[in-house]
């Protein structure tokens, strides 16, 4: 099989799997190359009418993330160590502040480098933020605060957690949909 694949203005390199499994499966990389997992049995003509059936999506897809790609900064490891000390501060005051709100008590905060999440509540209390909240406006990281607080008392999204985060941000939704739309653009 080609080892690019020509969608209009887009050549898009594929890294191609064959695997012991049942279906085909195709995503973009975070690089823009096209990932392909197909069965061992699966035929060539049936892979390359899979990918005729899903040009459009692939296509869409790849132009996504080179947009994303083209708009992300990328830091030294001084900034990054820089970013980190000022999320720990500034997260670990807002958590401090948001707690006294909820009536909760955190066991601790951890900085991390997740590469899919903003935040993160363990059963034991460890509340985990992705550094680059740091960079985002100043309401997505309350949002993310609180959601993440709010877990001390739901561990789960039932409508009892959501009423919670609506107590306190009364308009988290807003928040949550400026998360989803932009937060790609960060990772």
């Amino acid at each position: 099989m080609q080892a690019t694949l020509q969608i209009e203005d887009l050549t898009i390199p594929i890294q191609f799997q064959r695997e012991q499994r049942k279906t085909l499966s195709i995503k973009i990389t975070r690089e823009g190359s096209l990932l392909m997992k197909a069965p061992l049995t699966m035929r060539e003509h049936e892979i390359e009418r899979f990918i005729r059936q899903k040009r459009y999506w692939i296509y869409k897809q790849t132009k996504r993330v080179i947009e994303e790609n083209q708009n992300r900064v990328y830091r030294s490891k001084e900034e990054v160590t820089a970013l980190k000390r000022q999320a720990r501060e500034v997260l670990t005051k807002k958590s401090d502040d948001y707690k006294e709100i909820l009536h909760v008590n955190y066991t601790r905060i951890r900085i991390g480098d997740q590469k899919t999440r903003w935040g993160s509540c363990s059963s034991k209390g460890t509340i985990s933020y992705n550094w680059r909240l740091i960079l985002m406006p100043e309401r997505i990281q309350n949002y993310v605060v609180v959601h993440e607080l709010c877990h001390l008392l739901e561990m789960n999204h039932s409508p009892a957690f959501w009423k919670k985060v609506s107590e306190v941000l009364p308009d988290y939704q807003s928040s949550r949909k400026w998360l989803k739309e932009h937060g790609s653009q960060y990772l």
